[in-house]
């Protein structure tokens, strides 16, 4: 314990000294809370601009617009006269969508025909696109229940008729732990995690190769354990990252009253073992890869999947079997559904259990790569080296303590 207390002060007394690396990641990190908390301060894209193509000039056309411009989704920018004029719109990505209402519409509804309405949505816009499609499409089906709904009361049927005729099913939605359907929940509480893994892992693997390059001080601090050399160097930074995460949470579920249906300091204890985590594949991939910018490369590219592989992006379920069992060598993955059993289920101990064990088996690898680390210095004699000069100096201690008695 005497030896990783020594490491882990002498790493603090070099973060005092070099506080540029922590400092520059810690502004990243409140940079990435403040952006992604004032950018999606209204839980889900509103008032996207939109235009109308009105070739019909009716009553008809006219409400239709003015309803579709009421919405809280959507904002009518502009009316345009010719489809030409929108599609020239929408590529200069002015607009997300336009609704095309041809001419003879308003006659065609008074004869009981059947007018066609067009709607087009750029959907090289994932959001932008989506959501436009989606307003424009729920008012359309609207405006056609609206219509239905005046031909039968014209025709002398009860509201009763009317509304078993035009919506026959009732269907009752519940978004469940989530009512408002806020996006902020579904993405921030994982993604943000996400950029500390990252940020912690490429951090981690910069540390122990710059620890690499002087094997024989930092080990000769810790009296030539590896083991204590490395964990005291690495501890102040799991403690800080875990310190901010779990602040991330504060302002997550006090702040911005997310969901929180279970126990706050599980889901703080499970940060706390993403941490570990994430150090632990960072260990195994230092103990690799030899080379810095190898190891840097590949943490980085393992880092940026796991926010794929996760399932928060993109469910799991709906990959490859294959895809589905490469993603739960990801520790986001198993922190993400950690946090939805905790937070939005409300679930016992029994359910998570399982992704809390596998964040603990993360810390396998990282054992792995200590091994590996203690065999390259074996093989450049540092290791015996130190440990040499650490039963010597024992030695010496012990002679001393001799001659004193």
């Amino acid at each position: 314990m005497n030896r990783f207390i020594r490491s882990f002060r002498r790493e603090l007394q070099q973060i005092v000294i070099h506080p540029r690396y922590l400092l520059l990641l810690t502004a990243g990190l409140v940079f990435s809370f403040i952006f992604f908390l004032t950018f999606m301060r209204e839980g889900q894209p509103q008032k996207l601009p939109i235009a109308i193509v009105d070739q019909d000039g009716s009553y008809l056309s006219r409400r239709l617009c003015h309803e579709i411009d009421a919405t809280q989704g959507v904002r009518v920018v502009a009316v345009y006269q010719n489809h030409n004029q929108a599609r020239d719109a929408m590529q200069r990505q002015r607009i997300f969508a336009f609704l095309e209402i041809p001419k003879g519409t308003y006659n065609d509804v008074l004869g009981f025909k059947r007018p066609h309405i067009s709607l087009y949505a750029n959907n090289a816009y994932l959001l932008g696109g989506s959501f436009s499609y989606k307003s424009l499409a729920t008012m359309t089906k609207l405006a056609s229940g609206a219509v239905q709904r005046e031909i039968l009361r014209k025709k002398g049927y009860s509201e009763k008729a009317i509304s078993g005729l035009i919506q026959p099913v009732e269907l009752d939605t519940h978004a469940i732990s989530n009512p408002t359907t806020n996006y902020q929940p579904y993405i921030l509480t994982t993604m943000l995690p996400g950029i500390i893994g990252v940020m912690v892992l490429l951090l981690t693997i910069f540390q122990l190769h710059h620890w690499l390059q002087n094997p024989y001080e930092r080990l000769h601090v810790s009296g030539g354990d590896l083991a204590a050399s490395i964990f005291g160097k690495l501890m102040p930074y799991t403690l800080w990252f875990s310190l901010m995460g779990i602040v991330g949470n504060l302002v997550f579920f006090g702040f911005c009253h997310y969901t929180m249906l279970g126990s706050f300091w599980m889901l703080s204890l499970t940060m706390l073992l993403f941490i570990f985590a994430v150090q632990g594949m960072a260990l195994f991939l230092t103990g690799l890869l030899p080379e810095m910018h190898m190891s840097i490369s590949i943490g980085a590219i393992y880092g940026m999947l796991s926010f794929t592989m996760s399932g928060f992006s993109y469910p799991a379920i709906s990959m490859p079997g294959g895809m589905q069992a490469f993603g739960y060598i990801f520790p986001l993955r198993h922190y993400y559904l950690a946090y939805v059993d905790i937070a939005l289920y409300g679930s016992g101990f029994r359910q998570y259990m399982p992704h809390i064990i596998a964040l603990i088996l993360f810390l396998v690898p990282g054992i792995i790569g200590i091994r590996l680390i203690r065999s390259r210095l074996k093989r450049e004699g540092v290791l015996d080296r130190v440990e040499m000069e650490a039963l010597k100096q024992q030695a010496e201690q012990g002679v001393l303590e001799s001659e004193i008695v």
